[in-house]
């Protein structure tokens, strides 16, 4: 009798530790992709492996005791990415996209609700307002968000930073939904099944000579992404850049990946009333090697004497002491023919007398040009050097550690979405050329070492 209940509790430790390895393997490690959720048109797609993401959080605590208490179950970053309180079903694989031909900031999202009453209360939160149907879609607009949501049966199509005109997601809409117009994911079905976090894939374009894929993964304080990519070699021409490792911010790229750019034609009027002249006036002259070397914000202090007088008519000296915070840069472009830009500045006022650009208020700046060099600079330190020390395609790298409080409270005033940025440490984008190709690389670093759970807002 003893031998028969030892057998059975053998036999039921291990139907508990198979179902307890069963359960954890579905939770952790099982994954799906929907190939439904993409659309066959489109030319940009991120993908975030939710369970890989989760499951380096979840081990990043675990390993690490005494940053359990920045693990709290009812954290406000939990409860804006938990699905769920949206009434939505959390995915395996969380999919944007881009369309072709559409703004670069217009991004889409595939989603299904799993509780109505919930998802009903997620959009009177969000201020989104029902219109018109449109044959089985059900639409709503958000004008706070400037977001669409096109409903089809219990499945969603999410459209962010568009107008009211619905017209671009219901064609979407039709093609996934109707027409199943779907994207070939065998073309980046490797990189889905693999240990990346999140995998960027771009298809072929101006830029570009094929598809390119950039996988992205996570470490303790560090998020990386790294990807060949096959660049058309009208942009692949390296330069000498400055790279100041100190600076605020520096960043240097080739104008020509930038030039026939959708974001500058459509935001050209904008640019122009920003600069005060006609943007083409420059472009017509080929500017090809461009930097800024943005080193720090600067507090100057000036002085004013005033006097005042006592009962007795006696002189009383005042000194009034004025404090402005002003930025300190260094502006570079190179162009065909700089000389004939900078002379065009002059006749349009923008360069005066002195040679200092009167378009931009916020500081004193000279304009001149070097070595073909059309620059503009401001309040530069003693010990700065020009001298180029770094070749590369394009590159950028912020230091937040140099932003100082004052100028947080106002970067935080202005939205405070930018608050978990005072964590960061420093932001690096490297392009360089690499056995005929191009290798993009970067990384993402938090402060003093902290882990990502200890990132918050």
């Amino acid at each position: 009798m003893k031998r028969i209940q030892n057998y059975s509790l053998k036999i039921a430790i291990l139907l508990i530790v198979i179902g307890s390895m069963a359960f954890l393997y579905w939770y952790g490690f099982h994954k799906q992709f929907d190939e439904k959720s993409i659309p066959k048109n489109a030319d940009g797609i991120v993908i975030v492996d939710i369970k890989n993401t989760r499951n380096h959080f979840i081990f990043s605590c675990l390993k690490n005791p005494s940053q359990w208490g920045f693990c709290p179950k009812d954290s406000k970053t939990k409860k804006r990415f938990d699905f769920s309180n949206y009434g939505l079903q959390t995915p395996d694989y969380l999919t944007f996209f881009h369309i072709e031909n559409q703004p670069l900031t217009q991004w889409y999202l595939v989603a299904k609700i799993e509780n109505e009453a919930k998802f009903d209360k997620a959009l009177i939160d969000s201020h989104f307002v029902k219109t018109k149907s449109v044959n089985s879609f059900i639409g709503y607009y958000s004008k706070t968000n400037k977001t669409n949501i096109i409903r089809y049966a219990n499945t969603i199509l999410y459209c962010a930073n568009t107008s009211k005109d619905q017209k671009d997601c219901i064609q979407i809409a039709e093609d996934l939904f109707i027409k199943n117009s779907y994207f070939d994911s065998k073309k980046i079905e490797k990189q889905i099944k693999s240990s990346n976090a999140v995998t960027i894939w771009i298809k072929k374009n101006k830029l570009l000579n094929e598809n390119a894929i950039i996988n992205v993964s996570l470490r303790d304080n560090e998020i990386s992404a790294e990807g060949q990519i096959n660049l058309n070699p009208k942009f692949r021409k390296t330069a000498s850049f400055i790279q100041n490792p100190n600076a605020l911010l520096s960043l240097g790229f080739n104008f020509d990946l930038i030039r026939d750019q959708d974001l500058i034609k459509r935001n050209q009027a904008k640019i122009n009333k920003m600069i005060g002249f006609d943007l083409d006036s420059i472009l017509i002259h080929h500017p090809t090697q461009t930097e800024l070397v943005f080193h720090n914000i600067i507090e100057k202090k000036d002085s004013a004497i005033t006097y005042d007088y006592d009962d007795d008519f006696n002189p009383i000296k005042k000194i009034i002491v004025h404090s402005t915070r002003e930025p300190s840069f260094y502006f570079s472009m190179q162009t065909d023919n700089s000389a004939k830009a900078h002379d065009y500045l002059k006749k349009q006022n923008a360069i005066d007398s002195h040679q200092i650009f009167v378009n931009f208020p916020l500081a004193k700046t000279k304009t001149f040009v070097k070595n073909n060099s059309l620059i503009f600079e401001a309040n530069l330190p003693k010990n700065w050097s020009s001298k180029s020390t770094s070749s590369k395609i394009g590159y950028m790298q912020i230091n937040f550690a140099k932003i100082q409080p004052k100028d947080w409270r106002f970067i935080i005033v202005k939205n405070k979405n930018f608050e978990f940025l005072k964590a960061l440490e420093t932001f690096e984008v490297n392009l360089t050329e690499q056995n005929n190709s191009v290798f993009f690389q970067a990384n993402l670093k938090a402060k003093d070492g902290k882990n990502w759970t200890e990132v918050k807002n």
